[in-house]
């Protein structure tokens, strides 16, 4: 029967063989490498060293196991998240004073002052797009026939 246990980073639920109890294994969700944990009801020293079979190592999960669990999921509520002191804590969210826009703060009748520079809207700078396009292809076909009728 696999040892069904949860990442302390993501909190996935995994079910892994008795044989790799006290192993490092990689959070298939989040990558994070934990050690699974003793199965329940023994120490962790009870737990054999893996042994492989013929030369050949045995699979990670027990399959008529593994496949009993996936057709009767276990309805208990996750455990509480472990800390881990190597993670920094997300921020706190931002409670400081909002800025205001500087145009937002004008009196009335008072204009912006105006952007430096060419401003386009985007409808002129959608004509000026395809008139440069026109104007490269003329001239890609202008030096076209410029060279057909002048090399000859």
């Amino acid at each position: 029967m696999p040892i069904r246990f949860r990442c302390r980073y993501c909190n996935q639920l995994m079910g892994i063989s008795r044989r790799k109890a006290g192993e490092k294994v990689h959070c298939p969700t989040c990558h994070a490498e934990v050690v699974v944990p003793p199965p329940e009801g023994e120490e962790p020293s009870a737990v054999p060293p893996p042994q492989p079979v013929g030369g050949v190592p045995a699979p990670l999960f027990e399959r008529s196991d593994f496949e009993a669990f996936l057709q009767n999921p276990i309805s208990e509520s996750p455990p509480p998240r472990a800390v881990n002191p190597s993670v920094p804590p997300p921020p706190a969210p931002y409670e400081g004073e909002r800025l205001q826009s500087p145009l937002l703060s004008l009196s009335p009748g008072v204009r912006p002052p105006r952007p430096a520079g060419v401003v386009l809207s985007p409808t002129q700078a959608t004509w000026l797009t395809v008139a440069a396009i026109l104007l490269l292809a003329l001239a890609f076909g202008a030096g076209l026939l410029v060279g057909h009728y002048w090399m000859g």
